[in-house]
């Protein structure tokens, strides 16, 4: 490649420079051919253009973003019916993290980037703005870090499109969870019935129990009583409580059906996992979805 300054790898990404702006094309302009000497991503923002690069052409619409890879021979034609505007930025790589592949192999467009790269992306552009002194002087560790953040999340191949924190659950078992959390959350020694469980979901029992076996695998009185112990989990490692008072926390009225509880599920008992843990073991694996935890307080 020509001019790249790749003198090491390491565990971060490290930037000779870094600078960018903001530019907008008249109707039928082209940019090009130009060969890139650093790298530079670029975001399309309005319009619509054509990117040849290396004797390949990629549609890049509205919303597109471009990793302009140093050494390669590229150009640009613009939207020949409206005005395109497109911001961006160029960067020299002093280190490239040693888990990173090689840049020839760096995906070269995203024609519907993650919204997560797209907000680095500003939040960048941000920074440039604020610092008059660039490219002059390199950027900091923390700006470093921001390129490195955007560029790993651009490698990826696998995000979703419709970008939710929420897993993909009905509606009656999203309603069941969020009762049952509240519930071991703020009154953990109350005893749960399956026909609480459903008013909350507002259905039946029984298509409660389709629901649940379908979607989480469990019934949601099994479920109930895993949030129990994937909470008692969390303050068996976490805390130095005795096994007593997690099992009270949790809602179990007696510490031994606790611990044969525990034992069933984990595979081992409480106090044997706390043991392995001080000693460098990794945790059992949750029952659950994360994101079925109950609240971890003590």
């Amino acid at each position: 490649m020509h001019n790249i300054r790749m003198q090491k790898t390491g565990k971060r990404l490290e930037l000779d420079y870094l600078y960018g702006g903001e530019v907008v094309y008249q109707p039928g302009e082209k940019l090009g051919p130009r060969l890139l000497t650093d790298f530079e991503l670029v975001y399309i923002i309005n319009g619509n253009a054509t990117y040849i690069v290396d004797q390949q052409t990629f549609a890049a619409p509205a919303g597109t973003i471009i990793l302009g890879r140093a050494g390669s021979t590229e150009t640009y034609e613009w939207d020949t019916a409206h005005t395109l505007r497109h911001a961006f930025f160029h960067f020299s790589i002093r280190c490239l993290p040693v888990d990173w592949s090689s840049p020839e192999t760096w995906p070269r467009v995203r024609t519907e980037a993650s919204p997560v790269v797209v907000g680095l992306f500003r939040h960048i552009m941000l920074h440039i703005y604020e610092h008059t002194d660039w490219p002059a002087v390199s950027p900091q560790e923390r700006d470093c870090l921001l390129v490195e953040v955007l560029m790993d999340t651009l490698f990826e191949t696998h995000y979703k499109q419709e970008m939710s924190f929420e897993l993909n659950r009905s509606e009656p078992v999203r309603c069941a969870i969020k009762w049952l959390r509240e519930q071991i959350d703020e009154r953990p020694r109350q005893h749960i019935i399956l026909e609480a469980i459903a008013r909350a979901a507002g259905c039946t029992p029984k298509h409660l129990c389709r629901l649940f076996k379908k979607e989480i695998g469990h019934s949601p009185i099994q479920t109930a009583t895993l949030m129990r112990l994937q909470l008692a989990l969390g303050l068996v490692i976490h805390t130095n409580l005795t096994m007593g008072q997690i099992a009270s926390r949790c809602g179990f009225d007696n510490p031994l059906y606790f611990s044969r509880c525990f034992s069933k599920t984990f595979g081992l008992p409480p106090t044997r996992v706390r043991q392995n843990i001080t000693q460098g073991t990794p945790p059992p694996t949750d029952p659950l979805p994360i994101d079925i935890t109950p609240r971890l307080y003590w």
